[in-house]
């Protein structure tokens, strides 16, 4: 059996897993002919023993193992996610013995069929590099532009709907690139519709990130110093049922964003990479974030966020009523300059 290796987009990456398991026949073995191993739980001199090992009343043994690239990423090179080491904080000397594993792919039992997985890593990988010797490599690229909005539609239609083209534009600026999170909202979305085409309405109605733009709204009039905006907005969240005490919250949340995202920049981190430490998956709450901190100082963020959390503490000592404590925190943010 061929030896392949699948690394990228995780989503992506168990999709293009799944496909090489039933095509390779391996779709459904019992548990004694498949294993899945994690790179740190058993030494590669072991997993290559299970490789050589013959598979019991059935022609196939399945092994999988995933990580075992991202422990041998070059230091100055960090995989998106993971850093340039593996947990357990060392880099595996030598290649651990990984290299030595993929230098013995070719005499590898016909009925073996192995397959390395992992994330984002570099091209450079030395593990990489000696696998592609040997293996059939899959490197899963997440989509972007007009190729999201094709597999967004693709995605629709693989769960018996179809999606508008501005349902389509909204959904992809909303969640972004993030394919497990498209994945499930389309789900959700293609149920919710029940036959008929997914709309943009229904994206905004039904996807959370859409129903955070009012608070991106409130939180821009803010630090434009639009206090009467900001509390219009925040007055008609609160009449859709949204508390004061949620409201404040959800403002916290942002302005600690801001103040990550603020921080982040004035250390000169790449755009790419601002996602990943800020903790955000979404392209439109990154891109958002970005804005607003650029029209503040890092000093007035910390302002703010101190504001509000003595508002947070106003509320829940009783000290001040929930919405007349919201009104003042608005009118007093927005007036800090």
């Amino acid at each position: 059996m061929p030896t392949h290796v699948v690394y990228g987009d995780t989503f992506l990456a168990a999709r293009r897993v799944a496909r090489i398991r039933d095509d390779g026949g391996a779709g459904d073995l019992m548990d004694s002919n498949r294993q899945r191993i994690a790179a740190g739980q058993a030494p590669p001199a072991a997993v290559l023993a299970m490789c050589n090992s013959l598979p019991f009343l059935e022609p196939i043994r399945l092994i999988e193992i995933e990580g075992a690239l991202a422990t041998q990423e070059p230091a100055s090179g960090g995989r998106a996610g993971a850093g340039s080491r593996p947990r357990g904080g060392r880099r595996a000397a030598s290649g651990g013995g990984w290299t030595e594993l993929a230098a013995a792919v070719p005499q590898l039992p016909d009925s073996t069929l192995l397959i390395f997985v992992d994330g984002a890593i570099t091209e450079r990988n030395p593990l990489l590099r000696a696998l592609s010797a040997h293996a059939t490599v899959h490197r899963e690229t997440a989509p972007a532009g007009r190729d999201l909005d094709r597999w967004i539609k693709g995605a629709a239609a693989s769960k018996g709907a179809s999606i508008t083209p501005p349902g389509i534009r909204a959904i992809a600026e909303m969640v972004g690139s993030d394919l497990w999170a498209l994945d499930r909202e389309l789900e959700k979305l293609s149920l919710y519709a029940a036959g008929r085409e997914i709309t943009e309405s229904d994206v905004t109605a039904l996807v959370p990130y859409a129903q955070e733009t009012n608070i991106f709204a409130a939180v821009d009039a803010i630090v434009d110093g639009q206090g009467g905006d900001a509390l219009r907005l925040l007055t008609q969240l609160m009449h859709e049922g949204k508390e004061p005490l949620y409201l404040t919250a959800m403002i916290e949340r942002q302005l600690r964003l801001m103040s990550l995202a603020r921080d982040l920049s004035d250390r000169g981190v790449p755009a790419g990479d601002m996602g990943r430490r800020m903790g955000v998956n979404s392209d439109f709450v990154v891109r958002k974030t970005q804005g607003q901190a650029r029209r503040r100082s890092l000093s007035d963020i910390s302002r703010m966020y101190q504001r509000v959390l003595k508002s947070d503490q106003d509320i829940k000592t009783g000290r001040l009523e929930p919405g007349i404590a919201l009104e003042l925190l608005v009118a007093d943010l927005a007036a800090m300059r």
